[in-house]
């Protein structure tokens, strides 16, 4: 099995795209969920648009960015096109920002702005309404984390290890830090910031997890958690609950830390890029070996676990009864919460799959997806639950038809 790799020549670092040779031995699915199929009783599929038109010789496609909820919108980045706007209930462009080189980092929506690292170097905000540029950033480094907004300020980690925080509303330098020393390879990608009170929680590619000061960035302690067989990254976001940190390391293990002494309460041995979720007394872990988790909360003992057919998964979503994921590899999945059991699954076909993060419409009881390959899901959620753990969307009108020249397709 091959591993992609890229090379940017602004830092002698070279970075792993996916990591999936660390997940299974096969590149090919292994039909483990033979009896589960794409039942409308869990989700309907609605619709499927392509957003990526132009593709390199080779190419297999591979996206990163993710979905975003603005009023009666989706906002989404891709590799091609940017950063483009539509209208889901009619399936039409509203506005497309173009960056040279397209966008794999993911994309935040705070009130009415949009932010964003794009593949020419430059950290943006845009306006959500209209697609406009409120103003950019010079990164120099092509991936960011998603980023963090709080108390007006936006925080994003670079893949070279340099936490930044800037004016959300003019994008002027705050503070950064910097890391001392970095490994030479990395996964693609950065823990995204976390803060939680005087203090921004961060991982990065060395293995540590840090406290930075608020203000202005300055170093107040730092842990090591990482224990992997290859990789040092801790690109996972951390995620503090009743006064626990939890995070984990790439190929490494789930630490519960904590949070005033950062003293180690206990350890799960299977790593991950993705936070954890987090549902009363269970939490939730997508695994680099290719299983969801579902742990004790308190003491990270296991509950069930379910093998994806192949891959490594996204990062979850969950309702009140079912928690939805993507495969690496072909497949998008419902599980149930209680059980592991599995429900549903849809095939994309050998040769694709999902990296970006699942995301839901609360007040359409709907799901979004983007496939590696650029296409766009959407689904409606059998059985509407009462809430939903990710994203939210305010009931509006159908708006006016866009003119033929918004069309996507």
């Amino acid at each position: 099995m091959s591993v992609f790799m890229t090379v940017f020549s602004a830092r002698p670092m070279v970075f792993l795209i996916g990591g999936l040779s660390l997940a299974l031995s096969s590149c090919t699915s292994r039909n483990l969920h033979s009896d589960l199929w794409a039942t409308p009783d869990v989700l309907q599929r609605k619709w499927t648009l392509q957003t990526k038109f132009k593709w390199d010789a080779g190419e297999k496609g591979a996206e990163y960015s993710s979905i975003g909820l603005y009023d009666n919108t989706l906002i989404f980045g891709n590799s091609t096109d940017g950063v483009t706007s539509i209208y889901p209930s009619i399936t039409q462009r509203r506005w497309n920002f173009k960056v040279k080189g397209g966008v794999f980092s993911q994309i935040v929506i705070e009130k009415d702005a949009v932010y964003f690292a794009g593949s020419d170097g430059f950290f943006y905000s845009l306006n959500a309404e209209t697609g406009k540029a409120n103003w950019k950033y010079p990164v120099r480094n092509p991936i960011v984390s998603r980023p963090t907004v709080s108390g007006g300020k936006v925080y994003f980690t670079s893949t070279d290890d340099t936490v930044y925080a800037l004016d959300a509303a003019t994008g002027n330098w705050l503070w950064h830090y910097k890391r001392r020393s970095s490994p030479t390879a990395v996964i693609l990608g950065a823990s995204a910031p976390l803060v939680d009170g005087s203090e921004v929680l961060v991982g990065l590619s060395d293995g540590y997890i840090v406290a930075l000061a608020l203000d202005d960035g300055h170093l107040l302690w730092e842990r090591k958690i990482h224990q992997g067989k290859k990789f040092t990254d801790v690109d996972a976001q951390p995620v503090v609950d009743e006064g626990v940190i939890y995070i984990s390391s790439y190929d490494g293990s789930l630490y519960a830390l904590a949070r005033k002494t950062g003293d180690t309460l206990w350890r799960f041995d299977s790593g991950s890029s993705k936070k954890v979720l987090i549902d009363g007394t269970r939490l939730f872990l997508a695994s680099t070996d290719g299983l969801i988790y579902a742990l004790q909360k308190s003491n990270g003992k296991e509950i069930w676990r379910f093998e994806l057919d192949g891959g490594v998964p996204t990062e979850l979503a969950m309702d009140d009864d079912r928690i939805y994921f993507g495969s690496s590899q072909r497949y998008f999945y419902a599980a149930e919460k209680s059980t592991g059991r599995g429900l549903y699954r849809y095939d994309m076909g050998e040769g694709s799959g999902f990296y970006s993060p699942i995301v839901f419409d609360n007040a359409r009881h709907s799901l979004y997806a983007l496939s590696a390959g650029g296409n766009l899901l959407s689904f409606r959620v059998g059985h509407p639950p009462k809430s939903f753990r990710r994203g939210k969307a305010q009931p509006y009108d159908p708006p006016a038809l866009p003119s033929k020249s918004h069309l996507i397709f």
